[in-house]
């Protein structure tokens, strides 16, 4: 009785290890797909699309030095009036 459940356990384990095998080349294969696909739309975008997108991103570099040179000009005003 127990070697045949001992068998009927690693039968389905079996299965399972198959089952996982497959799902896991489909997901190698979206991820090409997906990769494919993101270069794709890189091209697509080109140029341009790059270049808005690093302007987009010095801008906010800009916005953050403004806000630290403006919270140094108020450290400094409070260290000049504690003279």
């Amino acid at each position: 009785m127990a070697e045949t459940e001992s068998n009927l356990i690693l039968r389905l384990l079996r299965e399972i290890r198959e089952d996982t095998q497959d799902t896991r080349l489909r997901v190698v294969k979206v991820e090409r797909r997906v990769d494919e696909l993101h270069e794709g739309m890189v091209s697509a975008m080109g140029l341009a699309g790059l270049a808005s997108v690093a302007t987009e991103k010095h801008g906010e570099g800009m916005d953050e030095i403004r806000d630290e040179i403006a919270a140094l000009k108020r450290r400094v005003a409070q260290l000049e009036m504690q003279k």
